[in-house]
């Protein structure tokens, strides 16, 4: 905003500077056909309305753009009020479960053995899941204050077949095949937030996945891209719910994402990655058939 405020100056400063000149010119060409303190009134009056035109535009410009930056401060902090809010509310389950099992167990209201390790168990859990909220929260935090991003030679197919084998287990368990069909593609960029990316989307194709369905992680260049594709034959996601899923602690199903202990903020924190990798998330999804969500990242030129 302020180059364009600059380059408006530059304009009106030179408006003025060449209506001085051509009045001048005026003057001396009128030199003894009017007299001279008319003309200089009459240039006078001409500055003095340039002038007071100037001010007007750079006045009106100013303000709207003061007012802009007022919105965007107000809806900052009624986005951050929001989110604490909801951070209060996703805290204050797993919070009440593990403090009232721990005193079911402390009191001894939990009997029997059979009570008492159902009571741990879901102590454990639940302080599990309070501890990957709290990391999920300090990752997103870091990325927003802009944490320092590597740049190095990333080999995607290398990283492709890596994230595959470290999610081969959690998917045989699940029941789904994961597969990988990655060309050989390199970019400059930190494998640190591409890993962040990749991984939520295989984590969260492989969670909403049925038993028997697959997974694809598929890695192509695409002009002067390079682009990493999860694709699912899960249960899709409606279109009402597309825009919004990246919003932080967005759940699509609240019910189904507690069951599978997510928390709505690995999308938030994949895009929030996506942008210090100077990249974008593209998502294609239908119910009832799967997803397909997409990285992509400026590679270069061939």
């Amino acid at each position: 905003m302020l180059d364009r405020l600059t380059r408006l100056r530059v304009w009106l400063l030179a408006g003025m500077l060449v209506t001085a000149a051509v009045s001048i010119a005026a003057a001396s060409a009128l030199d003894g056909v009017l007299p001279v303190p008319l003309l200089a009134s009459v240039v006078a009056v001409i500055l003095i309305g340039e002038a007071w035109l100037a001010a007007t535009v750079l006045v009106h410009s100013l303000s709207r753009a003061f007012d802009g930056m007022a919105a965007q401060l107000q809806q900052a902090d009624s986005e951050q009020k929001r989110f604490l809010a909801d951070l209060a509310h996703e805290i204050a389950t797993p919070l009440s479960a593990v403090s009232g099992f721990a005193v079911a167990l402390v009191d001894q209201n939990a009997r029997s053995p059979a009570e008492r390790e159902e009571a741990a168990d879901i102590v454990v859990h639940e302080s599990e899941r309070l501890q990957q909220l709290l990391d999920d929260v300090r990752h997103l935090h870091r990325l927003e204050l802009a944490e320092s991003v590597r740049q190095e030679q990333v080999d995607i197919d290398v990283l492709c077949a890596e994230t595959a084998q470290r999610f081969r287990l959690t998917a045989d368990d699940a029941g789904v095949t994961l597969v990988v069909c990655a060309e050989q593609v390199s970019v400059r960029a930190d494998p640190r937030l591409i890993d962040a990316v990749v991984n939520n989307f295989v984590s969260n194709a492989i969670r909403y996945t049925p038993a028997g369905g697959r997974v694809r992680i598929v890695a192509q260049r695409r002009r002067s891209s390079a682009v990493i594709a999860v694709r699912d034959t899960g249960m899709g996601i409606a279109p009402e719910h597309l825009e919004r899923i990246f919003d932080r602690l967005y759940r699509v199903d609240e019910a189904r994402d507690r069951a599978t202990g997510g928390f709505g903020l690995g999308l938030a924190i994949a895009r929030r990655a996506a942008q210090s990798l100077n990249g974008r998330i593209e998502v294609a999804s239908t119910p009832g058939e799967g997803s397909e969500f997409r990285l992509l990242l400026p590679c270069g030129h061939r």
